[in-house]
């Protein structure tokens, strides 16, 4: 079994029969070949026994799509956003898709299969208009070493106060093993995350001669 782009070839080779009439297939000395049709390759002998020379054959070239292996592809992951469902207007919201590589195995074309995933790259949509691609799910704020509101290569900061509905595509790429080795599906395939709603409000300050706990009905408490 050999790989060949794309796709896997699986070949081998028949060996023909033995022939036991020692002449060719010409019986009773009628002169009429009673053999099939289509001429048979040239008998290799050694001594009085003589074997058709092996033949050569394609049994199919396997090639794979999207659609063949999807039903292998990974559930849809969580969307995670922080500080958990609130932002706050021109502050940063960081979001994560924690995204690892799946396998699984199974049957492909009625042949015993090994399918890996491995996430590509990540779409993320906050809701509001606004997308990003990057190219994995991003990490949490305290992974970073980041207090809270930090920009990171995944966050978003809204414009204005409300309700928003986040969301993510992870691309995957594919590749499938029939036991040959790791052969390349082509395309990625997007699965979606989980929804997340991010009440984004808005912080205003104001400069008091004293602490809420000092005047508790001052502006701002």
């Amino acid at each position: 079994m050999a790989n060949s782009g794309s796709s896997v070839d699986v070949s081998g080779t028949i060996p023909g029969g033995r022939d036991t009439t020692g002449g060719g297939g010409d019986r009773g000395g009628s002169g009429r070949d009673t053999d099939a049709a289509a001429p048979a390759p040239a008998p290799e002998c050694v001594g009085a026994l003589c074997y058709r020379i092996p033949i050569t054959y394609e049994v199919g070239v396997l090639r794979p799509t999207l659609n063949d292996v999807a039903s292998f592809a990974p559930a849809g992951l969580g969307l995670t956003d922080e500080p958990d469902g609130v932002g706050i207007v021109g502050m940063p919201v960081n979001f994560v898709v924690t995204a690892t590589t799946h396998e699984q195995t199974g049957e492909l074309f009625d042949l015993p299969v090994t399918v890996r995933f491995t996430a590509d790259s990540v779409v993320f949509a906050y809701g509001d208009g606004g997308t990003r691609t990057t190219a994995d799910g991003g990490r949490s704020l305290s992974a970073l070493g980041l207090p809270q509101f930090s920009a990171t290569p995944t966050s978003h900061a809204y414009a204005a106060r409300g309700t928003y509905t986040a969301s993510a595509l992870v691309r995957y790429a594919a590749e499938v093993d029939f036991g040959s080795g790791w052969v390349p599906v082509p395309g990625l395939l997007a699965i979606p995350t989980a929804n997340a709603t991010i009440d984004v409000l808005e912080a205003r300050t104001a400069l008091v001669d004293r602490t809420c706990i000092e005047d508790p009905a001052g502006v701002g408490c």
